[in-house]
């Protein structure tokens, strides 16, 4: 199988042509960055002029789930806009051609077809060894007249964590963690799971990473122990701090010594604190958590970011309905 995604109305004869959009030519409606396939089912992947719609993190999530649906050795086509080049043609040229240059930075504003992100280079290479890819070869070129491109190819190659940040994002994904409404979140969720693939097997640093997300870090245990087939003290307790709303009770811990006029930072270490009571309470085995009910509307991913942007919201604007 052969996938082409965000095809658009460029449908490729023997590849399996996939998009978002119902107004595509696709053969089937599929978001990008969580494909539905199995593991290792596809020999190659191609998304012309897609990650630029994407977004940052979505790419991150796309080029994840590229991984997990390649079979070993399988290849992965790249095309996006040159945000290099077209910045010089940008600096360098008239009116018509800065207007257009604007025109492939931004995308059209069109639904569906405005740029979330162009990525550079260097950028775009870090992203796929961080994936899993080797990179076969690269090309600059120009898509359109005053538009210039660039191309990868890629393979997958193997590799232990990939395949753990590959099967946790899928997890995440599975789960709804991810708030693609929210950077912050987006961002908090990011540095959890690389920290998570990093750990080393590591139980208890594993779990302090509760902190930031509880279920996330659940959902790592949860894939830990379908390789090794036990359950280990820390998955337990943090299923336990994920049910007693772990996230909330940070948030409110938060508020609170905010209202009591602590500064942003040492309210987010005081909540930290709280947090870290909670953890060897969870450990301990305890059957209720202490400390203060969770707040409402309190983030999923509690990061100094995301609670400082929570509070904001909590103070300025009315409560949601």
């Amino acid at each position: 199988m052969k996938l082409n995604v965000g095809c658009g109305y460029n449908r490729v004869e023997g590849w399996l042509n996939l998009d978002s959009s119902p107004a595509s030519a696709a053969d089937r409606l599929m978001q990008a960055h969580d494909l539905e396939f199995g593991n290792s089912s596809a020999s190659a992947i191609k998304a012309l002029q897609v990650i630029e719609h994407l977004g940052f993190f979505k790419t991150k999530f796309f080029l994840s789930e590229c991984w997990r649906v390649l079979e070993a050795g399988g290849t992965l086509e790249l095309e996006t806009p040159d945000i290099a080049k077209t910045f010089e043609t940008f600096l360098a040229g008239d009116r018509v051609a800065r207007e257009a240059s604007l025109g492939w930075v931004y995308g059209s504003e069109t639904p569906g077809m405005n740029h979330l992100y162009c990525f550079p280079k260097e950028l775009l290479q870090e992203l796929l060894a961080g994936a899993g890819f080797a990179v076969k070869s690269s090309e600059e070129f120009y898509f359109q007249p005053g538009r210039p491109a660039l191309r990868f190819e890629a393979v997958k190659t193997e590799g232990d964590k990939q395949a753990l940040g590959a099967a946790l994002r899928r997890r995440l994904l599975d789960g709804g963690l991810p708030d693609f409404s929210c950077e912050l979140a987006l961002a908090g969720l990011e540095s959890v799971t690389e920290k998570l693939v990093k750990a080393g097997g590591d139980p208890g640093g594993e779990l302090d990473l509760a902190l930031y997300s509880a279920p996330a870090v659940l959902e790592y245990f949860a894939l830990a122990e379908e390789n090794e087939r036990h359950p280990s003290r820390e998955a337990g307790a943090c299923a336990r701090l994920a049910g007693w709303n772990l996230q909330g009770r940070l948030a409110a811990g938060y508020a609170s010594a905010i209202e009591n006029g602590s500064s942003p930072a040492a309210a987010f270490e005081a909540a930290r604190e709280l947090g870290r009571g909670l953890i060897a309470a969870a450990l301990a085995e305890n059957p209720a958590p202490f400390g203060p009910s969770p707040a409402v509307g309190a983030p999923g991913v509690f990061t100094p970011e995301t609670a400082a942007a929570w509070e904001f919201k909590r103070k300025f604007l009315p409560p949601e309905a």
